[in-house]
């Protein structure tokens, strides 16, 4: 009796599958448009997916896929670059994302000032000591870009309440992503 031989296909094959079939981002679960693959954290660029000829069995795949996930770009840019510490980029988007109603271009907007702020505040090499929770935008004012003031304060109020609303009860503001 012979064995049947397990059919095999190249690594890039099953990623190409993978990625047509997801619809939500594995971490904000917003609908993909564009889909950014990662791996271990690693964001994988689609002009390095054809390289990968590995042949794999589907069993193989199966184990191999959970590794695997597909983000959105906002996500993927925040959960696989590192992260300055002035801010806690991540846990105030998800607090974003789950407890306002804040629309999702707002979000990207604070969250993208925060960061710049953050890499800026620590290009500089600010002690950290500075930045306390209940004075945060008059500490931060001298180092606030000259252009959109007034963004930056509304993304620190924001950031303000998230600080407050966490400190009051951590548990409100925990994942509910199942691969974070």
């Amino acid at each position: 009796m012979t064995r049947q031989q397990a059919r095999t296909r190249p690594l890039s094959r099953y990623l190409k599958d993978f990625k047509l079939a997801q619809t939500q981002c594995a971490h904000c679960r917003k609908p993909l448009q564009r889909v950014t693959l990662v791996h271990n954290g690693q964001v994988i660029k689609k002009n390095a997916i054809p390289q990968l000829e590995r042949p794999m069995d589907d069993h193989t795949w199966q184990e191999a896929s959970k590794e695997w996930s597909a983000m959105c770009r906002f996500c993927s840019d925040l959960w696989c670059h590192e992260q300055e510490s002035w801010f806690d980029i991540l846990g105030f988007k998800q607090y974003l994302f789950e407890q306002t109603n804040i629309r999702i271009s707002t979000i990207h907007e604070y969250v993208v000032r925060l960061r710049r702020l953050g890499n800026d505040l620590s290009r500089h090499q600010l002690p950290q000591g500075l930045l306390l929770q209940r004075h945060m935008e008059q500490q931060l004012e001298p180092w606030l870009p000259a252009t959109s003031t007034d963004n930056y304060r509304i993304a620190l109020r924001k950031y303000a309440e998230f600080l407050d609303r966490s400190a009051a009860t951590p548990e409100s503001i925990k994942s509910t992503s199942d691969i974070y």
